[in-house]
């Protein structure tokens, strides 16, 4: 990979070499190098915006474990270099992942077991390889309708759950994949999010406006978020609410929301809560949770439950670049 700027939590960012292997991410220089371990990687962030162009400058941030301690990276260069690093990362992050499957299609029979299987992902395909036949399905991802995400208890153990809606031989078909890890399963809802291409001027252009409910219990946020926001696209329009409840009362009286947007931590009803009586009557109205309290079991249930997207709250501007293209990918 070629020179980048590195950006780590509460160090100036620094010109560095990127190197990727299976075992860790290595960050040099002339003098010295620092390494994560691949291991300890549970969140992609921000990736590759969906509007870059080969030569843009983008930034990828990554979420790695220290022992208890949460710490970041940002690696900032071109387009081009992030994509093909942001395409190995997923694959050596996913490659031959133990999973629970079962696959379903219209009028065949189908049993309620699930086949033990290794998940292998590449920039196309996610693709299931079974050991003892040797046997292999291949699903690419321009196949792919729609992704819900769930749980289940399986053999007295609960698994976090995902079901892939896609066409396979022209014929619809539902692929349900069960994950023991937490991170594994935040890692693999990011690759499904996750653009991993360039996309065309055509693709990139969008005419109309796109109106977004906010909410947040604090009015700073709310007063920023809102700014900000409106700074990244003038084709944001936002309504503020203070609190879920009043955020109800908002949706019950229009029609027109194109995406929500909305904190963790309020009292009265929390985010989640939140997302839930709004998945009661608004069931495909995009929903982004937004919030300070990072975690893996918050970006967890957030997709169990049903949200568009999971979005941390961050010191700086850059939070809002990261947002903003989290609202034109839920709304695209």
């Amino acid at each position: 990979m070629t020179e980048v700027e590195l950006h780590a939590d509460d160090q100036p960012p620094r010109k560095m070499r990127v190197i990727l292997s299976r075992e860790c991410i290595i960050f040099a220089t002339s003098e010295s190098k620092r390494s994560i371990m691949t291991e300890n990687i549970f969140d992609v962030v921000q990736d590759v915006s969906s509007r870059a162009t080969a030569d843009s400058i983008e930034t990828i941030t990554l979420a790695y474990r220290v022992g208890e301690t949460r710490e970041s990276v940002s690696i900032r260069g071109t387009a081009d270099d992030l994509l093909a690093f942001q395409k190995n990362l997923f694959q050596i992050l996913l490659d031959e992942t133990p999973v629970l499957v079962r696959h379903a299609e219209p009028g065949k029979n189908v049993t309620e077991s699930y086949t033990s299987v290794l998940l292998s992902v590449t920039a196309g395909n996610i693709k299931f390889s079974e050991e003892e036949t040797a046997s292999q399905v291949v699903l690419p991802r321009t196949e792919l309708t729609e992704f819900k995400a769930g749980k289940d208890t399986i053999n007295d153990t609960q698994h976090s759950l995902i079901w892939l809606y896609w066409v396979r031989d022209g014929n619809p078909s539902k692929t349900t994949v069960c994950f023991a890890s937490p991170r594994l399963f935040n890692i693999f809802g990011r690759y499904i999010k996750s653009t991993l291409q360039l996309t065309t001027d055509e693709q990139t252009q969008r005419q109309q406006s796109v109106k977004i409910l906010l909410v947040d219990d604090n009015a700073d946020d709310l007063e920023m978020g809102s700014l900000f926001l409106k700074q990244q696209s003038d084709r944001f329009s936002i309504t503020c609410a203070t609190s879920a409840g009043e955020g109800l009362e908002h949706l019950a009286g229009n029609d027109t929301v194109d995406c929500i947007i909305s904190d963790f931590s309020m009292p009265g009803m929390d985010g989640i809560e939140f997302l839930r009586e709004v998945r009661e009557n608004h069931p495909d109205v995009p929903f982004i949770l937004y919030t300070g309290q990072g975690s893996e079991q918050v970006a967890k249930q957030a997709i169990i439950d049903d949200a568009t997207d999971y979005v941390e709250k961050d010191i700086g501007t850059d939070q809002y670049t990261v947002l903003a293209e989290r609202i034109w990918k839920a709304v695209g």
